[in-house]
């Protein structure tokens, strides 16, 4: 389940007065959409041990909410400054939810408060501009290594669009040069992901008995440079052809 907690930078220039009281409106909000779907599971739990109770009509939303106010899955919390991180963290705390935040360009600032409460980070995206134009000018790349040194479990994510998506081992290999551990880095990819959502039982690391879906390079997965060389998914090899492959092998040769 995905959250926003603020706006991106470029939007419409609004006072600072306007954007937090902005801000506190959608919070309310959200707290009075938790608080109603706790009540909506309590009563569902109440109607299946007493059948002599009134049924309740079937709410979509609040019935999509209760592995969340139930602690059986985490949230998704989109935030970027760091006062807007403290801002999730307050509001993980009150509702008593799982959190997990994404983006969170400054959460290497909070870095030991998000350790101690066992917050997980999605970084990213790494390949892009400082958040603030004071910044350093590798903050973004640095951003994973230091959280990580923190003790914050971490993964990644590209831009929110679907070709992006081939550009995220080169995410974690930016970050790997700019302090993040291989070994760290090459878990963000894999195994942490997976435990962040509750799936590490299935996926995200070589063991029997969970799914097979697995690749083999000829050198380091993250650095851009590395082909694969086989493909498996569920156990099964996939064809790595495709238009593109079949076109470089008709023309490669031409002068």
């Amino acid at each position: 389940m995905f959250f926003e907690m603020d706006p991106m930078p470029g939007g419409p220039v609004r006072t600072l007065a306007d954007l937090r009281k902005e801000q506190e409106k959608h919070i309310d909000r959200l707290k009075k959409l938790f608080r109603d779907a706790k009540a909506y599971a309590d009563a569902k739990d109440a109607c299946e041990k007493d059948p002599s109770l009134p049924k309740r009509n079937v709410d979509l939303k609040l019935e999509g909410l209760i592995p969340i106010v139930r602690g059986k899955m985490p949230m998704v919390v989109h935030v970027h400054a760091e006062r807007d991180i403290r801002a999730a963290i307050a509001f993980a705390e009150e509702l008593k939810v799982k959190m997990v935040l994404a983006g969170a360009e400054e959460a290497y600032k909070l870095a030991a408060q998000l350790a101690e409460k066992k917050i997980p980070v999605i970084v990213g995206p790494v390949l892009t501009m400082p958040f603030r134009e004071d910044d350093p000018y590798d903050m973004a790349f640095a951003a994973a290594g230091l959280l990580s040194k923190a003790g914050v479990k971490i993964a990644f994510q590209t831009l929110e669009v679907i070709w992006e998506v081939r550009n995220l081992p080169y995410n974690a290999g930016v970050a790997s040069a700019f302090g993040l551990p291989k070994e760290e880095a090459l878990r963000a990819v894999t195994i942490y992901p997976a435990e962040i959502f509750g799936v590490a039982d299935q996926v995200g690391s070589i063991e029997k008995g969970k799914i097979a879906n697995l690749i083999v390079t000829d050198g380091d997965p993250l650095e851009i440079r590395t082909q694969i060389k086989n493909l498996f998914i569920q156990g099964r090899p996939v064809p790595l052809t495709s238009r593109h492959t079949e076109l470089y092998e008709r023309y490669k040769a031409r002068p």
